[in-house]
């Protein structure tokens, strides 16, 4: 019963109206269907196995403000400043 209710879910949110498909559940695709939403879009995200069950879900998930120099710096404090931000959208801890 349970495999039939999680099938039937996956045709409904499939059957309707999508914007964009996004291939994979990794932290780039999560991502990008994150922030598509927040721009009024409808994503739709297809995943072979199951969501970050691959390197995304592996990673230690290091972040450190001050780590990092030359041309990725920027970067390193964008991704930092982006996930204290999403933490608190989200009401994280």
């Amino acid at each position: 019963e349970i495999s039939e209710n999680i099938n039937l879910a996956a045709t409904r949110a499939m059957s309707a109206e999508k914007d964009v498909v996004i291939c994979g559940g990794g932290i780039v695709g999560c991502a990008a269907a994150y922030f598509l939403t927040l721009k009024g879009l409808k994503p739709l995200l297809v995943e072979r196995e199951s969501v970050a069950c691959a390197a995304s879900g592996h990673a230690g998930g290091f972040l450190a403000r001050g780590w990092g120099s030359g041309p990725t710096e920027a970067l390193h404090k964008q991704g930092f400043d982006l996930h204290a931000k999403l933490a608190e959208d989200l009401g994280v801890q």
